[in-house]
């Protein structure tokens, strides 16, 4: 049997270079041991000597070396609740979000669970909402106040469309924004534009003295509101200077919840009627410059191409074809069920498929409702229709491009599609961010500063006093 103790030893110490090495999760190191040890017992008939050898061997794989303790990088493995938590923490520099109680609420939130996500955030809005009304410094409640609006922002946002806590959630959401900014001392003024039959919102934050050209116009996109993008844009521009004109259209905000207005291609509509309404009470500026973010990256060039009143145009980030992004998810059979009559089988697919992954059930849900189409295949057609592609060589204005190396939504092949189409602009600067940088996300996403940095130095040297 001497085999058997030669054997017994070389797996104990094969386990011993392994776990110091490689340090295995605990439960292979429990599992090990007891083979291990088992082996050496057995091996060894009884004696003390492996007692020892196993106590060490526990020792040694506990040991967890500082120099493999390596950062995550990550919130969730999957990437639409990662992104979800990105775009609180992306709130962080403008006093819209605190990071470590968002990585509280987030601690025992799996990916996937719409419930327990809503009840986190949730409870995390109501006690920003209590310490702000606990608080005697103005200051500090305010931002308690702008906390509270992005966590009920956030609470709501895997819900489907049609549950009943959507509404409510919103509703708070939007109230403590105001009276955030109202305490804080935030100008602001609310637009309520014509817009056909119904209307649209649209904040105008006039700029601080000493006050600098251009106006800023600035607009969502998939699922947007017009209160968040103060969090985007609107604070930092202030800071600068800068007045801003921020609106949402048909398929975002308050459009889309009270007034059932669809998401639509020609986004020259609103954004004109929206102008049309600023310029009716106020003086026209000398400049303006469009601003779209995620989806407003097709919204706001569609809309510069129509209107020779804008300036500048921004895409940040860069979505020159809608549906050519949203048809990489749908496998080619799809559309051959569809020709045979057996849709509902592609409906039945997706549904499945939605469940096992949160960004397709989301975004699938989240175009049912923008778009109001039922089908999934509806939702893809609908989306094809938004492309700059015989839209772009209209383009005059200075144009710049913003794009994530690692975005989750645009193929990067997108910056390049969109640059070649740009026959006719003044000017085109392409900015794309990588992983180092910290801007490799759809729309930058917690990395807020880095393409700010970019951006107002593009307005300066386009739009600032040397430039004119």
């Amino acid at each position: 049997m001497r085999w058997t103790v030669v054997l017994a030893w070389a797996l104990a110490a094969a386990w011993g270079a392994f776990a110091a090495i490689a340090r295995p999760p605990v439960p292979v190191v429990v599992l090990a041991l007891v083979l291990v040890g088992a082996a050496l017992w057995r091996a060894s008939r009884g004696r003390t000597a492996p007692r020892v050898v196993v106590a060490a061997l526990a020792v040694l794989a506990m040991a967890r070396p500082h120099r493999d303790d390596l950062g995550a990088g990550r919130i969730y493995r999957d990437q639409t609740y990662h992104h979800q938590v990105l775009r609180a923490l992306n709130d962080v520099a403008t006093d819209g979000a605190d990071v470590a109680e968002v990585l509280a609420a987030t601690a025992d939130v799996r990916a996937g669970d719409a419930e327990g996500w809503y009840a986190a955030w949730t409870a995390l809005g109501d006690r920003n909402l209590a310490r702000a009304r606990a608080t005697r410094d103005r200051l500090s409640a305010g931002h308690a106040l702008l906390r509270a609006h992005g966590y009920y922002a956030r609470a709501e946002f895997f819900l489907a469309p049609e549950d009943p806590r959507r509404p409510p959630s919103f509703a708070r959401g939007t109230r403590v924004f105001y009276e955030g900014l109202d305490t804080l001392g935030v100008a602001y003024e609310k637009l309520t534009v014509p817009y056909g039959r119904d209307h649209l919102n649209a904040l105008y934050y006039p700029p601080p003295p000493p006050a600098r050209a251009p106006l800023i116009v600035f607009c969502g996109g998939y699922d947007s509101t017009l209160e968040e993008l103060y969090f985007f844009l609107v604070a930092a521009a202030r800071a600068r200077g800068y007045g801003v004109l921020a609106y949402e259209g048909p398929g975002q905000g308050s459009a889309l919840r009270d007034q059932g207005l669809r998401l639509l291609p020609e986004w020259e509509r609103p954004t004109s009627a929206v102008l049309d309404g600023y310029l009716a009470s106020h003086p026209r500026p000398d400049k303006i410059v469009l601003v779209g973010l995620s989806l407003g990256g097709y919204l706001a060039p569609r809309a510069a191409a129509f209107d020779a009143r804008i300036d500048g145009v921004v895409s940040y980030d860069v979505f020159f074809d809608v549906g050519a992004a949203a048809r990489r998810a749908v496998p080619a059979i799809a559309y051959t069920l569809r020709r045979l009559g057996l849709e509902r089988v592609v409906d039945a697919a997706a549904a499945i498929r939605g469940r096992l992954d949160p960004a397709v059930g989301w975004g699938l849900a989240n175009g049912r409702w923008t778009l109001g189409k039922a089908r999934t295949l509806d939702v893809v057609d609908a989306l094809s229709a938004f492309t700059l592609e015989g839209v772009a060589g209209r383009i005059r204005q200075d144009v710049l491009i913003l794009a994530g190396e690692e975005d989750q939504f645009v193929p990067l092949e997108q910056v390049e599609q969109y640059r070649r189409a740009l026959v006719n602009a003044r000017s085109v600067t392409t900015k794309v961010y990588d992983r180092a940088s910290g801007g490799a996300e759809h729309s930058q996403l917690g990395a807020p500063t880095l393409w700010q940095a970019d951006f107002f130095d593009w307005m300066e040297e386009k739009f600032g006093e040397a430039a004119r």
